[in-house]
């Protein structure tokens, strides 16, 4: 590859977060199909419409084109992280307190996988705490394999 990913990668960043009001959830730039793909995940505090894609896209586009950054065919794709959103940053998990989510620990010393959902009571690097059926529990956050948000429905109204 010609172009350095690294670079790609850290002038998409800074052009989305300084030209937009989104935060940059993720970047890939992979082949799919022989073809190179640029992914770009963007995120705000109050989620992401298609509209604010469409936007980033439009804008990310000319820029690309300006810069001459990429010397290949590629195919440029924005979206969001979803409501389902897999954890990939701090800020995630602080979004999230009071909110049900998707554990999966693994405890690398003893091989031992568990997958579990717990709302989120209190998070800091150091220490997670959750509530499930079970009760409070607590764990670094060095056993968190994976984190995926819930999505969930408000109860229904009681007719009456």
């Amino acid at each position: 590859m010609s172009e350095s990913v690294d670079k790609i990668k850290s002038d998409v960043r800074a052009f989305v977060e300084t030209s937009f009001p989104y935060e940059v959830f993720d970047i890939t730039y992979k082949p799919v199909q022989g073809r190179m793909v640029l992914e770009v995940t963007i995120d705000t505090p109050d989620g992401v419409t298609v509209q604010d894609c469409e936007k980033v896209s439009r804008g990310l586009s000319d820029f690309l084109d300006g810069v001459d950054l990429i010397h290949r065919a590629f195919t440029l794709e924005v979206s969001s992280p979803g409501v389902e959103r897999v954890f990939k940053r701090q800020v995630d998990y602080e979004r999230h307190v009071g909110k049900m989510v998707r554990w999966t620990l693994l405890d690398e010393a003893t091989g031992r996988k568990e997958a579990f959902k717990a709302r989120l009571q209190e998070f800091s690097p150091d220490r997670i705490v959750v509530r499930s059926e079970k009760g409070l529990r607590e764990f670094p956050l060095t056993l968190v394999k994976e984190a995926r948000a819930v999505l969930e429905f408000p109860p229904k109204m009681q007719r009456g």
